[in-house]
């Protein structure tokens, strides 16, 4: 199919120019919107073809209509709807509607003060119905004609045939390739794809990286008439191209007096009053911190010695410990087993304390180079701690006898008297009985 270019009639005077709004506000205006596209397409996980038919279904629109008649916004998000259906890759109106209201809140708000999208929501609607109604206006305005030629379909083609042409070029063609597909993404932002054709401007990208990596290509005949393309042609696509990174980040620029009152002036100023808020909060931060009392001499020496007394203890401790294990370790097999044993009695247990003390003795030091003294409080503490257990264990059996005396405190008594008085007149009652027997006979 043809490649679709404006005619240069159109591309001196657009409608928004027309109705008074300057060029350099319609461009600024453009990059914002191509911008939106951009983001919201790799929020949908949509491809690069999808998110430049966007962008050039956006540039042709305002080729047509002014942007008075119709906002960047709502243009923006039916141009990536339609986008999404001509390439295939079509995604629902609600994820759209959601991505921008999203990239919007982010953008001015910041993500800390980001809410869900309602759906029964006003807004909600207004832009449904505004996109659905978009759609139809898109379509009529440019004439169903939606087909889009793309400029990155000849990048990687035109490296290989530079590299088959200069071997040196193998190592740099992969870099050459990515840096020209960057700049061809960046130079969807403006116009240029409707006043170029896609090859054009693919040779443009090339001619641009290759100045700035310093690679030298055939110059005689040029490089570049193998492509068809002039070399004003590709300087003055190159100057668009590097213009774009002169600029600051574009902002969305009000062509009405409506514009404040819509929904991205209302962000913006809402977006001001935190940013002044905050700015506000960290001055308050600072003079609070200025004002805190600095430690005097006397605190930052008690400071400076707990630091040290705790590091010392922690240090000592440690090396304690390590200087046992390091002991354990070292000991003879013979001796273990006999420095572990354990006696039944009391008697023997201090035998075999006072054996292995004196066993192997060198300047007050046992065989193993322990001190008497440590021995001494290590055995200390083990009776300590037997003598505990013993405690527990006769307090637990005087606890049971206790239980003991109460449940026997429970059954009931039995009583003395009662049970004589029921013998009595159980005998009694056998006296009568014998006695009536006898005067029967």
């Amino acid at each position: 199919m043809p490649t679709y270019v404006m005619p240069e009639e159109l591309l001196a005077e657009t409608p928004s120019r027309l109705v008074g709004i300057p060029e350099e506000d319609e461009k600024t205006n453009r990059i914002f919107g191509c911008e939106l596209i951009a983001l919201a397409g790799i929020m949908l996980r949509v491809s690069q073809a999808t998110i430049n038919t966007g962008q050039i279904l956006f540039h042709r629109f305002y080729y047509r209509k002014s942007m008075i008649d119709h906002k960047v916004l709502p243009v923006a998000m039916t141009a990536l709807f339609l986008a999404t259906k001509v390439e295939e890759e079509q995604r629902g109106p609600r994820d759209i509607l959601n991505v921008f209201d999203r990239i919007l809140k982010r953008r001015y708000l910041g993500s800390s003060n980001i809410d869900a999208f309602n759906r029964t929501s006003r807004r909600y609607q207004t832009w449904s119905r505004d996109v659905k109604k978009l759609e139809l206006v898109m379509l009529k305005e440019l004439g169903y004609t939606v087909y889009v030629d793309h400029p990155h379909r000849f990048i990687l083609f035109y490296v290989k045939t530079l590299v088959g042409a200069n071997r040196s070029l193998t190592e740099t063609s992969q870099q050459l390739a990515q840096k020209a597909w960057n700049y061809l993404n960046d130079a969807m932002r403006t116009d240029v794809c409707l006043r170029y054709r896609p090859e054009i401007i693919a040779t443009a990208a090339i001619f641009l990286t290759v100045r700035i990596l310093q690679i030298n290509l055939p110059t005689n005949p040029p490089w570049y008439r193998l492509f068809g393309a002039t070399r004003l042609e590709l300087e003055e696509i190159a100057s668009i191209i590097s213009e774009l990174y002169t600029r600051e980040k574009a902002e969305y620029v009000y062509v009405s007096q409506t514009d404040q009152k819509s929904y991205i002036g209302r962000l913006r100023e809402k977006g001001s009053k935190l940013s002044t808020e905050t700015k506000k909060d960290k001055d308050e931060d600072t003079r609070k911190d200025s004002k805190k009392k600095t430690p005097s001499r006397k605190e930052r020496k008690r400071s400076e010695r707990s630091r040290s007394e705790s590091s010392d203890f922690s240090s000592s401790s440690s090396s304690y410990d390590r200087r046992r294990r390091r002991k354990r370790r070292k000991r003879s097999p013979s001796y273990s087993s006999a420095s572990r044993s354990r006696s039944r009695t009391r008697r023997d247990r201090d035998r075999d304390r006072d054996r292995d003390r004196n066993r192997g003795s060198r300047h007050g030091r046992g065989k193993r180079g322990r001190s008497p003294r440590r021995d001494r409080d290590r055995d200390r503490d083990r009776d300590k701690d037997r003598g505990e257990k013993d405690k527990d264990k006769s307090n637990q059996r005087g606890r049971e006898k206790d239980k003991e005396k109460e449940s026997d405190k429970k059954k009931p008594r039995r009583d003395k008297g009662r049970e004589h008085d029921r013998d009595r007149d159980r005998d009694r009652d056998r006296g009568r009985n014998s006695g009536s027997r006898k005067d029967r006979r």
